[in-house]
């Protein structure tokens, strides 16, 4: 059990100022956005299916935006029944990444611990050139999550992360890492109406010859980490973490929320 927090931001793609207040609720809640226009469960079949470069969640006309970095916080707290209170249209994006969230978590009295689900038949989906799969692990093994991205033509550091999730720190080595984009990308996708709110404060800019932020990048390999930790954002949103090998390659939000539909048929409740 966690003391009630709040953060304050701007949303990475609306530039819209929101609060977020995330409290502790009675087991079995599960995890739920309360906004203006209702409430909204983070579950498989809220995914709005017109998420773009996010996950979003939709029911019933109710709407709240880039929920994944605070997801995967919650996750690997094995925070799995909270409301959390939304007063604008988007989770703030803070610095990019999931670290303030798990810092508010620790500093409200979080233990870290994931909730896992079971997973026992190989799940895999193929979507526009990304891949991303399921495969059930013996029981003495740990849940590994890897990520490869595929970008040949790009300095993003080394393409690959992986997170042990037995023995590895995910506040310590995925949290941080920043949302990224690659500068040539940037009028296109504000072209699209996104990103309004992005800036060298909040997200890792890459040019011809690296990031373009005054500090650099905070790993070497900072974009494969955070597309690490958007898909535990994303993966969390079966009630637990998926106890089984993740892997990935090109992965995308898309590709990510298909595999979330198809193993939601599969997995058991939810144990610490």
């Amino acid at each position: 059990m966690f003391e009630p927090f709040s953060r304050r931001g701007v949303g990475v793609h609306t530039g819209v100022p929101c609060e977020v207040c995330v409290a502790p609720a009675e087991p079995g809640t599960g995890l739920v956005f309360e906004t203006a226009a209702g409430s909204i469960p983070a579950s498989p079949e809220a995914i709005d299916p017109d998420s773009r470069r996010a996950t979003d969640l939709l029911r019933d006309g109710a709407r709240v935006r880039t929920v994944e970095h605070l997801l995967a916080a919650l996750a690997w707290f094995g925070e799995g029944d909270a409301t959390i209170a939304v007063d604008g249209p988007e989770i703030p994006v803070l610095d990019g990444s999931a670290g303030p969230w798990a810092a508010s978590l620790l500093a409200a009295g979080a233990t870290p611990g994931p909730r896992y689900v079971a997973v026992d038949e190989p799940i895999a989906v193929e979507l526009e050139g990304s891949v991303a799969r399921l495969v059930p692990i013996d029981p003495g093994d740990a849940p590994v999550f890897r990520v490869e991205l595929r970008f040949d033509d790009a300095p993003i550091g080394p393409p690959v992360a992986e997170l042990d999730l037995a023995r590895d720190d995910f506040v310590a080595a995925i949290a941080p890492a920043r949302t990224f984009v690659l500068e040539r990308d940037v009028e296109q996708i504000r072209a699209a109406g996104l990103g309004r709110g992005g800036c060298l404060d909040n997200a890792l800019i890459i040019g011809e010859k690296g990031p373009l932020n005054p500090c650099g990048a905070r790993f070497a390999d900072e974009p494969a980490r955070h597309k690490l930790l958007d898909a535990i954002g994303d993966l969390s949103l079966l009630g637990g973490l998926p106890r089984a090998r993740l892997e990935a390659v090109r992965p995308g939000h898309r590709v990510m929320h298909e595999l979330v539909r198809h193993a939601a048929a599969q997995v058991g409740e939810p144990v610490r």
